[in-house]
């Protein structure tokens, strides 16, 4: 083997396991980007759930105020129940005041006094109790009210978190435009064969690179042949794990 070939050998050798070398260290903060990237574009699709879930918040609120109204609209119809009755009972009151100015005998006379009185028993009965339910519909009033106080309250903070939700939107929209900016720039850097190579693995995996430590690869965690690591160090060409497709590096 003549002296020029084996120079032209290990020059070529030398340039590919540069070139491997040099795509690692580019593909390396090209793949922390596209981390940080993919991390801050699944929390923009997360803030809309975020912000529902902010919303649901208020619902356990709105339905015990809605029930509280419920309850004291309930005791106020009972009210409006109790004097119908008194009235009724008035009514009947005056009908027997008519017909006693038409009796004749005093012992009719007594009679319908008699039954006067016994209206008058249940308009006392009504009225009494009607003093009830009004306690019964001031204490549900009050209940309303801290009801009220509670939904105001929780809405003021849920207003709180939605807004900061909104700024933290656009605070990583800011941060995306910087960075997509910042991986041009070091896309520009990585040839397009070995950027197609990087990329497809990325879409379906964590990382694309990962390092192997005694023989394990960082990505699936799989006991590596002698022989991986091996060329893998001799940086002739990018490595990847046979079972998880990574790409491969000694850390």
């Amino acid at each position: 083997m003549s002296s020029c070939f084996l120079f032209t050998t290990r020059r070529r050798l030398r340039w590919e396991g540069a070139y491997a070398v040099s795509e690692i260290k580019k593909l390396l903060p090209l793949q922390e980007l596209d981390c940080q990237l993919r991390t801050m574009r699944r929390e923009l699709e997360d803030i809309p759930a975020r912000k529902e879930e902010e919303q649901s918040r208020l619902q356990e609120h709105k339905a015990n105020l809605a029930e509280a109204e419920a309850a004291m609209k309930l005791e106020q119809a009972k009210i409006k129940e109790l004097d119908l009755e008194v009235q009724s009972c008035k009514d009947q009151i005056a009908k027997y005041r008519q017909q006693q100015m038409v009796l004749k005998s005093n012992k009719e006379f007594k009679a319908m006094e008699s039954e006067i009185a016994n209206v008058q028993v249940k308009i006392r009965g009504h009225e009494d109790q009607e003093l009830v339910l009004m306690e019964d519909v001031e204490n549900a009033r009050v209940n309303v009210t801290e009801r009220c106080k509670e939904l105001a309250a929780e809405e003021e903070a849920v207003n709180l978190d939605v807004a900061e939700l909104d700024k933290r939107v656009a605070g990583i929209e800011v941060e995306i435009t910087t960075m997509e900016a910042k991986r041009g720039e070091v896309v520009a850097e990585v040839p397009e064969e070995v950027l197609s190579r990087y990329e497809r693995i990325f879409s379906r995996r964590d990382r694309a690179l990962v390092p192997v430590e005694g023989g394990i690869c960082g990505g699936c965690h799989m006991k590596l042949p002698p022989s991986v690591s091996q060329n893998i160090l001799k940086q002739e060409n990018m490595v990847s794990c046979d079972h998880c497709g990574r790409l491969l590096y000694i850390a």
